[in-house]
């Protein structure tokens, strides 16, 4: 069953259990936080971080509440350094961050009926089978010989090039579980196939999409910043870095390629500096 992970803010609580209640009529599996899981926890990023990995796509529940939510910023910056499909559901007029750039948007109201409808076009079918999907769902697994497992799947996708459409989103799996693991030999394992992969990056045969991001300028104007740049600590931008639900992020000024204008961005820079 095919796992969508819905993020919103806790005031719009009512749109996004409608959201849930009609994937999970269509037949996908929509995760909701337990009751035991408090926002205080050390583990709590960690277990909604998790999920991600394992959902197949995001469907953003996208409001003024949303747009001043820290949690779901460092969410939606995770799962877009996952690459996974963002599907943002506007229910009131608040602009999409410029980071946002080139996501299309379905129209939503605060009651959020008949949202899963539009969204049907834009989701994978809920019993599809798919690689990457599988491959999410075992390295998200609580078991480490199941994550271990799926480090040594990544590892046979990539050398053998079977899904060169998934390579990026595979090393992003790979990158995640390398820095983030509990577990010393499962970070260990997911390096040695990363580092099995850098000849390949050097010699060009990769774009590195993974480690791009979009931006809209104030003119329109869709431009790619790479992380590896804009992130260095001695990359000549003007930068704050600031506290934001439990992690470090980069306030970052951009200046548009095109036109020069400069857009204020949080970057996720955990993993660049």
């Amino acid at each position: 069953m095919v796992s969508i992970f819905v993020s919103h803010a806790k005031e719009d609580e009512a749109c996004a259990e409608r959201i849930r209640r009609d994937l999970e009529a269509r037949g996908y599996h929509a995760w909701r936080e337990p009751p035991s899981l408090s926002l205080n926890e050390f583990l709590y990023p960690r277990t909604v971080e998790n999920v991600i990995l394992g959902s197949a796509a995001v469907v953003l529940v996208w409001s003024s509440h949303a747009a001043r939510s820290a949690w779901m910023e460092r969410y939606t910056l995770f799962a877009q350094s996952l690459q996974k499909p963002l599907l943002p559901v506007m229910i009131d007029a608040t602009a999409l961050p410029a980071t946002l750039a080139g996501v299309s948007p379905v129209a939503g109201q605060p009651s959020c009926t008949h949202v899963v409808e539009q969204l049907a076009a834009h989701l994978p079918a809920p019993d599809r089978s798919d690689a990457l999907i599988a491959l999410s769902e075992q390295a998200s697994s609580g078991l480490i010989h199941q994550r271990k497992e799926a480090i040594d799947h990544a590892a046979v996708m990539l050398q053998h090039d079977e899904f060169p459409s998934y390579r990026e989103s595979i090393l992003a799996l790979l990158e995640y579980l390398a820095r983030n693991d509990l577990m010393p030999d499962v970070r260990t394992r997911a390096q040695h196939a990363i580092d099995v992969e850098k000849g390949k990056e050097q010699a060009g045969a990769s774009s590195a999409s993974r480690h791009s991001i979009a931006m809209r300028c104030h003119n329109g104007h869709i431009n790619y910043f790479d992380k590896r740049i804009i992130c260095h600590p001695e990359a000549k931008i003007a930068r704050t870095v600031l506290q934001s639900a439990g992690i470090m992020l980069d306030e970052l000024v951009l200046a548009c390629p095109q036109c020069g204008a400069k857009t204020t961005v949080h970057v996720d820079c955990r993993g660049y500096r």
